[in-house]
Protein backbone atom coordinates (compact mmCIF):
# COMPACT_ATOMS: atom_id res chain seq x y z
CA UNK A 1 0.00 0.00 0.00
CA UNK A 2 1.18 3.23 -1.11
CA UNK A 3 1.10 6.53 0.88
CA UNK A 4 -1.88 8.31 0.26
CA UNK A 5 -0.12 11.86 -0.41
CA UNK A 6 2.37 10.26 -3.13
CA UNK A 7 1.83 12.25 -6.56
CA UNK A 8 2.63 10.78 -9.53
CA UNK A 9 3.21 13.05 -13.39
CA UNK A 10 5.79 13.39 -15.65
CA UNK A 11 9.54 15.18 -15.63
CA UNK A 12 11.93 16.27 -18.12
CA UNK A 13 15.88 16.38 -17.88
CA UNK A 14 18.93 16.93 -20.59
CA UNK A 15 20.68 13.35 -20.89
CA UNK A 16 23.66 15.30 -22.18
CA UNK A 17 24.23 17.61 -18.68
CA UNK A 18 27.04 16.84 -16.62
CA UNK A 19 24.17 17.24 -13.60
CA UNK A 20 20.96 15.39 -14.04
CA UNK A 21 18.18 18.28 -12.76
CA UNK A 22 15.01 17.13 -13.14
CA UNK A 23 11.91 19.49 -14.15
CA UNK A 24 8.16 18.31 -13.54
CA UNK A 25 6.08 18.66 -16.39
CA UNK A 26 2.22 20.43 -15.26
CA UNK A 27 -0.40 23.19 -14.46
CA UNK A 28 2.43 25.98 -13.56
CA UNK A 29 5.79 24.21 -14.67
CA UNK A 30 8.05 25.73 -17.01
CA UNK A 31 7.12 25.05 -20.74
CA UNK A 32 10.93 23.25 -21.41
CA UNK A 33 12.50 26.66 -22.71
CA UNK A 34 15.54 26.44 -25.66
CA UNK A 35 14.70 22.96 -25.23
CA UNK A 36 11.25 22.62 -26.36
CA UNK A 37 11.82 24.72 -29.08
CA UNK A 38 13.88 25.02 -31.97
CA UNK A 39 16.54 27.24 -30.10
CA UNK A 40 18.07 24.63 -28.66
CA UNK A 41 20.76 24.91 -31.34
CA UNK A 42 22.16 27.52 -29.50
CA UNK A 43 23.20 25.28 -26.22
CA UNK A 44 26.86 24.37 -25.91
CA UNK A 45 25.28 20.68 -25.30
CA UNK A 46 24.30 20.15 -29.08
CA UNK A 47 26.51 19.14 -31.36
CA UNK A 48 26.31 20.91 -34.75
CA UNK A 49 24.99 18.51 -37.05
CA UNK A 50 23.37 20.58 -39.29
CA UNK A 51 20.07 18.67 -38.76
CA UNK A 52 17.35 20.93 -37.35
CA UNK A 53 15.11 19.63 -35.17
CA UNK A 54 11.68 20.99 -33.56
CA UNK A 55 13.48 20.22 -29.83
CA UNK A 56 16.46 18.79 -28.35
CA UNK A 57 17.27 15.60 -29.15
CA UNK A 58 18.89 15.47 -25.67
CA UNK A 59 15.43 15.97 -23.88
CA UNK A 60 14.31 13.19 -22.10
CA UNK A 61 10.52 12.58 -20.61
CA UNK A 62 9.95 10.11 -17.58
CA UNK A 63 7.61 9.23 -14.91
CA UNK A 64 7.96 10.35 -11.33
CA UNK A 65 6.96 10.34 -8.09
CA UNK A 66 6.57 12.98 -5.43
CA UNK A 67 5.31 13.60 -2.12
CA UNK A 68 2.49 16.06 -2.50
CA UNK A 69 2.50 17.51 0.88
CA UNK A 70 6.91 17.71 1.68
CA UNK A 71 7.76 21.14 1.30
CA UNK A 72 11.03 19.99 -0.57
CA UNK A 73 9.80 18.75 -3.45
CA UNK A 74 12.35 15.48 -4.41
CA UNK A 75 11.37 13.67 -7.27
CA UNK A 76 11.80 10.30 -7.65
CA UNK A 77 11.80 8.17 -11.39
CA UNK A 78 9.76 5.26 -11.46
CA UNK A 79 12.86 3.08 -12.10
CA UNK A 80 14.03 3.75 -8.25
CA UNK A 81 10.50 3.91 -6.88
CA UNK A 82 10.87 0.94 -5.42
CA UNK A 83 13.39 1.86 -3.06
CA UNK A 84 10.82 4.85 -1.64
CA UNK A 85 9.11 4.18 1.35
CA UNK A 86 6.24 6.00 0.28
CA UNK A 87 5.56 3.06 -1.82
CA UNK A 88 5.14 0.53 1.18
CA UNK A 89 3.30 0.77 4.47
CA UNK A 90 6.74 2.68 5.82
CA UNK A 91 5.16 5.83 5.06
CA UNK A 92 3.49 5.14 8.05
CA UNK A 93 6.30 6.63 9.43
CA UNK A 94 7.39 9.70 7.91
CA UNK A 95 7.28 12.71 9.54
CA UNK A 96 5.23 14.47 6.64
CA UNK A 97 2.40 11.92 6.90
CA UNK A 98 2.38 11.80 10.47
CA UNK A 99 1.70 15.35 11.08
CA UNK A 100 -1.14 15.78 8.65
CA UNK A 101 -2.74 12.15 8.84
CA UNK A 102 -2.67 11.45 12.70
CA UNK A 103 -1.68 14.35 14.58
CA UNK A 104 -3.46 13.15 17.94
CA UNK A 105 -3.26 9.75 17.48
CA UNK A 106 -1.85 8.01 20.32
CA UNK A 107 -3.47 4.66 20.39
CA UNK A 108 -2.10 1.32 19.66
CA UNK A 109 -2.48 0.06 16.29
CA UNK A 110 -4.33 -3.08 16.39
CA UNK A 111 -1.65 -4.77 14.40
CA UNK A 112 1.19 -4.75 16.55
CA UNK A 113 2.77 -7.52 18.16
CA UNK A 114 4.67 -6.83 21.78
CA UNK A 115 7.89 -8.06 23.74
CA UNK A 116 7.05 -8.72 27.59
CA UNK A 117 9.67 -6.00 28.36
CA UNK A 118 7.38 -3.40 26.16
CA UNK A 119 8.38 -3.14 22.50
CA UNK A 120 6.12 -3.00 20.02
CA UNK A 121 7.17 -5.29 16.54
CA UNK A 122 5.48 -3.64 13.06
CA UNK A 123 6.54 -6.78 10.86
CA UNK A 124 5.22 -6.13 6.84
CA UNK A 125 4.72 -8.80 4.41
CA UNK A 126 7.50 -7.95 2.54
CA UNK A 127 10.00 -8.57 6.04
CA UNK A 128 10.37 -4.63 6.46
CA UNK A 129 10.34 -4.01 10.27
CA UNK A 130 9.82 -1.45 13.09
CA UNK A 131 10.26 -1.43 16.40
CA UNK A 132 9.39 1.08 19.48
CA UNK A 133 8.40 1.18 22.85
CA UNK A 134 4.57 0.70 23.95
CA UNK A 135 2.07 2.95 25.11
CA UNK A 136 2.72 1.56 29.04
CA UNK A 137 6.35 2.18 29.12
CA UNK A 138 5.64 5.73 27.38
CA UNK A 139 3.38 6.62 30.02
CA UNK A 140 5.15 5.64 32.94
CA UNK A 141 8.26 7.62 32.08
CA UNK A 142 6.49 10.38 30.96
CA UNK A 143 9.66 11.75 29.73
CA UNK A 144 13.19 10.53 28.96
CA UNK A 145 16.11 12.51 29.10
CA UNK A 146 18.34 11.32 26.86
CA UNK A 147 18.23 7.93 24.05
CA UNK A 148 21.70 5.79 23.29
CA UNK A 149 21.50 3.70 20.35
CA UNK A 150 23.66 0.77 21.23
CA UNK A 151 23.18 -1.20 18.42
CA UNK A 152 22.51 0.78 14.78
CA UNK A 153 23.60 -1.69 12.15
CA UNK A 154 23.23 -5.08 11.30
CA UNK A 155 22.10 -8.52 12.53
CA UNK A 156 21.52 -7.97 16.47
CA UNK A 157 18.99 -7.68 19.14
CA UNK A 158 18.22 -3.88 18.43
CA UNK A 159 19.55 -2.07 22.07
CA UNK A 160 19.50 1.37 23.47
CA UNK A 161 20.03 3.24 26.80
CA UNK A 162 16.97 5.59 27.92
CA UNK A 163 17.69 7.79 30.66
CA UNK A 164 14.62 8.65 32.82
CA UNK A 165 15.00 11.24 35.72
CA UNK A 166 18.38 10.56 35.87
CA UNK A 167 18.72 6.54 35.85
CA UNK A 168 19.89 4.71 32.66
CA UNK A 169 17.56 1.76 31.60
CA UNK A 170 19.41 -0.52 29.46
CA UNK A 171 16.86 -2.03 26.97
CA UNK A 172 16.80 -4.39 24.43
CA UNK A 173 14.39 -6.31 21.97
CA UNK A 174 14.60 -9.67 22.63
CA UNK A 175 14.91 -11.20 19.07
CA UNK A 176 17.25 -10.20 16.49
CA UNK A 177 16.89 -7.99 13.52
CA UNK A 178 18.81 -7.54 10.64
CA UNK A 179 18.59 -3.56 11.24
CA UNK A 180 18.96 -0.99 8.39
CA UNK A 181 18.90 2.24 10.13
CA UNK A 182 17.69 3.74 13.57
CA UNK A 183 15.58 7.07 14.13
CA UNK A 184 18.02 9.50 14.66
CA UNK A 185 15.51 12.35 15.55
CA UNK A 186 14.55 10.78 18.71
CA UNK A 187 18.54 10.88 19.77
CA UNK A 188 18.03 14.87 19.11
CA UNK A 189 14.64 15.13 20.28
CA UNK A 190 13.89 12.73 22.91
CA UNK A 191 9.92 14.09 23.60
CA UNK A 192 9.39 12.59 20.72
CA UNK A 193 9.59 8.91 21.73
CA UNK A 194 6.87 9.12 24.89
CA UNK A 195 4.71 11.83 23.20
CA UNK A 196 4.08 9.60 19.60
CA UNK A 197 5.24 5.92 20.61
CA UNK A 198 3.48 4.50 17.85
CA UNK A 199 4.67 7.23 15.60
CA UNK A 200 7.42 9.74 15.35
CA UNK A 201 8.71 7.82 18.42
CA UNK A 202 9.97 4.65 16.47
CA UNK A 203 13.64 3.62 17.37
CA UNK A 204 14.98 0.54 14.64
CA UNK A 205 13.95 -0.29 11.12
CA UNK A 206 15.28 -3.14 9.36
CA UNK A 207 14.75 -6.78 8.04
CA UNK A 208 13.04 -9.82 10.17
CA UNK A 209 14.60 -13.09 10.18
CA UNK A 210 12.06 -15.61 9.61
CA UNK A 211 11.45 -17.89 12.35
CA UNK A 212 13.47 -15.56 15.22
CA UNK A 213 12.71 -11.89 15.28
CA UNK A 214 8.26 -12.54 16.31
CA UNK A 215 9.41 -15.73 17.87
CA UNK A 216 7.66 -15.57 21.17
CA UNK A 217 5.54 -12.21 21.10
CA UNK A 218 2.26 -11.49 21.64
CA UNK A 219 -1.07 -9.79 19.26
CA UNK A 220 -4.18 -9.05 19.49
CA UNK A 221 -7.11 -10.19 22.29
CA UNK A 222 -3.77 -11.63 24.05
CA UNK A 223 -1.67 -8.18 24.37
CA UNK A 224 -4.84 -6.42 25.52
CA UNK A 225 -5.51 -8.44 28.27
CA UNK A 226 -1.54 -9.14 29.08
CA UNK A 227 -1.59 -5.09 28.58
CA UNK A 228 -4.20 -4.91 31.31
CA UNK A 229 -2.23 -7.10 33.36
CA UNK A 230 0.81 -5.17 33.61
CA UNK A 231 -1.21 -1.80 34.46
CA UNK A 232 -3.00 -3.82 37.25
CA UNK A 233 0.65 -5.05 38.71
CA UNK A 234 2.47 -1.41 38.49
CA UNK A 235 -0.47 -0.10 40.13
CA UNK A 236 -0.22 -2.94 43.03
CA UNK A 237 3.89 -2.07 43.07
CA UNK A 238 3.56 1.37 43.24
CA UNK A 239 0.82 1.24 46.19
CA UNK A 240 2.32 -1.46 48.30
CA UNK A 241 6.44 -0.04 47.61
CA UNK A 242 6.15 2.96 46.70
CA UNK A 243 3.45 4.61 48.77
CA UNK A 244 2.26 1.96 51.67
CA UNK A 245 -1.12 2.83 52.71
CA UNK A 246 -2.85 4.67 49.57
CA UNK A 247 -5.90 2.53 48.90
CA UNK A 248 -7.11 2.15 45.36
CA UNK A 249 -6.16 4.69 42.35
CA UNK A 250 -4.22 4.45 39.42
CA UNK A 251 -0.65 5.55 38.90
CA UNK A 252 -0.52 8.89 36.98
CA UNK A 253 1.02 8.89 33.21
CA UNK A 254 4.82 9.75 34.17
CA UNK A 255 4.71 8.03 37.50
CA UNK A 256 8.75 7.58 37.73
CA UNK A 257 9.45 10.94 37.62
CA UNK A 258 8.02 11.10 41.07
CA UNK A 259 10.23 8.02 41.87
CA UNK A 260 13.92 7.91 44.03
CA UNK A 261 16.50 6.20 42.14
CA UNK A 262 16.59 2.62 44.36
CA UNK A 263 12.79 2.69 43.22
CA UNK A 264 13.31 3.20 39.70
CA UNK A 265 16.04 0.65 39.71
CA UNK A 266 13.69 -1.88 41.22
CA UNK A 267 10.39 -0.59 38.52
CA UNK A 268 12.87 -1.13 35.61
CA UNK A 269 13.83 -4.59 36.51
CA UNK A 270 10.13 -5.77 36.84
CA UNK A 271 8.94 -4.29 34.05
CA UNK A 272 11.47 -3.61 31.45
CA UNK A 273 14.28 -6.04 31.95
CA UNK A 274 15.19 -8.79 29.93
CA UNK A 275 14.87 -11.13 32.84
CA UNK A 276 13.54 -14.42 32.18
CA UNK A 277 14.15 -14.45 28.49
CA UNK A 278 16.16 -15.69 26.63
CA UNK A 279 18.14 -13.52 24.32
CA UNK A 280 19.28 -14.65 20.89
CA UNK A 281 22.58 -13.34 19.66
Amino acid sequence: MACPFLKEGRARYCHAAPVQKLILDGPGAADGGRCASAQYAQCELVTKNGVQQDCCPHLEEIRVQYCGVSPVMKLVPFSDSQLSSCTSNTYRYCDSYLLLARPHATAAPAHLLYTPNHFWLDAEESGMCHIGIDGFLADVAGNVDGITFVTAHGTHCPALALTVHGVEWPMSFPNPLMIQKVNSRVRSDPTRLTADPYGAGWLFEGWELPGRTRAGLVSGPQAAAWQAEERGRLSDEIHETHAPGCDGGSPVRGVAQLLSRQHLVCLFQHFFSNRGWTVEA
